[in-house]
């Protein structure tokens, strides 16, 4: 991240310097000062993506384990009903998981007991802490106390299986709410507003008014080429945020 931070400010820097050189009659403190500014600013960058998308990347897969968990557990309910071991109840996890942030864990599971030499409780913490998913991390914590104690763990994950998937029903409730007014603001600004703005715009060309520098024939143009693609975008973007995803 530093590497990557100086040499972008030392590009950034060099062609700045360049361009003000070029295009602007100033003097070389305004040169400076310009380039430096620019620099600053555009290098800032380099760090924030280096911090921020770790974070959104962790946030993806962490949704995306808890959209999928709830078959993940049924499934190893259903293993775990014939009294198969924790290791082998893995193994079939990873030969069957399509949820690609599940398997990686599972794998990495298995290579903590199976190359590392780690005992099943370690292995569990281990992958426990590395979890983007809350909910996966308190599963697992509850397979290591129930593998300590009881031992009883076809019960454990036939109660949490029924708990995920009660949790995936209000989950569904909120979503469709959220859709519904999504759905609304929607029709408010992709169809009814344009069209409100559009009919303006051209009683507008008609009394040959001008507005921002633009004619009327302008503004409407930035609106449908420029301003419906963007707000449509920004829909497409809340949507992929909130619509969980499932393999």
């Amino acid at each position: 991240m530093y590497f990557i931070t100086l040499t972008v400010f030392a590009a950034s820097f060099a062609v700045s310097f360049l361009i003000h050189v070029y295009i602007f009659n100033l003097s070389l403190y305004q040169y400076l000062g310009a380039s430096l500014t620019l620099s600053f600013v555009v290098s800032l960058t380099v760090p924030i993506i280096f911090v921020t998308y770790p974070l959104y990347r962790g946030s993806q897969r962490g949704k995306e384990i808890d959209a999928n968990l709830v078959y993940t557990t049924g499934y190893m309910a259903i293993l775990s009903a014939g009294n198969i071991p924790v290791e082998r109840i893995f193994e079939q996890v990873i030969e069957v998981e399509t949820c690609s942030a599940i398997k990686n864990l599972a794998k990495r599971f298995m290579t903590n007991v199976k190359m590392l030499g780690l005992d099943v409780t370690s292995a569990l913490n281990e992958i426990a802490a590395r979890s983007p998913s809350e909910i996966l991390s308190r599963l697992l914590a509850g397979i290591t106390n129930t593998a300590q104690t009881s031992g009883d763990l076809k019960n454990y994950l036939i109660f949490e299986t029924q708990r995920l998937l009660h949790l995936k029903r209000e989950q569904g409730k909120k979503t469709i709410g959220t859709l519904t007014i999504l759905a609304e603001i929607y029709v408010t600004a992709i169809i009814m507003a344009p069209v409100i703005f559009i009919v303006m715009l051209t009683l507008l060309s008609i009394l040959g008014n001008v507005a921002f520098g633009l004619s009327p024939t302008e503004q409407m143009n930035l609106l449908v080429f420029f301003g419906l693609p963007m707000i449509s975008l920004v829909f497409i973007v809340i949507l992929n945020s909130i619509i969980p995803k499932e393999e």
